[in-house]
């Protein structure tokens, strides 16, 4: 019988490891949602009947969509934030749930009376994205995962499990150096540059070590109900994967019942928006064609 683990989204970490255009400066904005218990701070690009917003991945922040606010700005109205904790954005909470980063998220949208809203969740935010269409929101009207739901149905090795442990103390004890030295072993593909990789592991360096472990920590617990989410979820899953670690569609086929499509990127590690952006922005397209 197959194995729905709480610790599987680290022990998968720790394991695996179009047209040219003038560059618009990101302009940052600030709103205040829920009760003003959070400040988001977010860029917007572009006007438009759809909605493109992206949600960034785990200690980094909403100027990884760069290239692809600049892109789509041309046709739809595109948003990214960072999230509560992370970048700029702030909230007076100790709670750092996937739960509550969907509540921002789904107050996020109505404060700002986002339209026809397509989510594009990286990596953690892939399972932020989940949660925030569990809150039926009429607004959200597809859903994009990028590198993320790779391992559903997955049983693991002692060994692997092990890794785990061993991995999550030195985390604690020493966010700084531990995020960055794991990024750098198990987050990159070989063809990867130095500057991406220096520009992922300042960021994670940076990030509060608190809010760092404790969002990860919750992301794990998470993934315990994943797969039982998706089988609620009513939109059909779109993903952007890498092929640097397979994704393993049976577990797609399981539990997703509405459907879903995936586009495979090579020669990327776990950020293609900015590995790949050109190839990254045409699988896009691809998708949004069809929603």
């Amino acid at each position: 019988m197959i194995k729905i683990n709480l610790l599987t989204a680290i022990v998968t970490m720790i394991s695996i490891c179009g047209n040219a255009q003038t560059k618009t400066e990101m302009t940052a904005k600030k709103i205040k949602i829920r009760n003003s218990e959070v400040e988001i701070n977010y860029y917007q690009q572009g006007i438009g009947d759809t909605t493109l917003l992206f949600l960034h991945g785990w200690c980094i922040d909403g100027t990884y969509w760069d290239n692809q606010l600049n892109h789509f700005s041309k046709q739809y109205n595109s948003l990214a934030i960072d999230l509560a904790g992370f970048g700029n954005s702030t909230a007076n909470r100790q709670n750092w749930t996937i739960e509550e980063y969907a509540e921002d998220v789904n107050s996020f949208i109505d404060s700002l009376n986002l339209k026809n809203v397509v989510l594009i969740g990286h990596s953690m935010s892939g399972e932020i994205m989940l949660q925030t269409a569990m809150l039926m929101n009429p607004n959200i009207i597809a859903l994009v995962g990028i590198d993320t739901f790779k391992v559903l149905d997955v049983e693991f090795t002692p060994e692997q499990i092990k890794q785990m442990t061993d991995f999550l103390p030195m985390l604690q004890n020493d966010f700084k150096n531990t995020a960055p030295a794991y990024a750098d072993m198990m987050l990159f593909h070989p063809a990867t540059s130095k500057e991406v990789k220096d520009r992922v592991k300042t960021d994670f360096a940076n990030t509060d070590p608190i809010i760092g472990y404790e969002t990860l920590m919750n992301f794990m617990q998470y993934s315990a109900i994943e797969a039982q989410t998706l089988e609620k979820l009513k939109l059909p899953l779109n993903l952007i994967n890498c092929d640097y670690f397979p994704t393993n569609e049976i577990g797609l086929k399981n539990h997703c019942r509405n459907g879903y499509k995936i586009e495979t990127i090579s020669g990327s590690g776990h950020y293609p928006m900015i590995e790949k952006p050109e190839d990254f922005n045409n699988k896009l397209e691809n998708i949004l064609e069809t929603k």
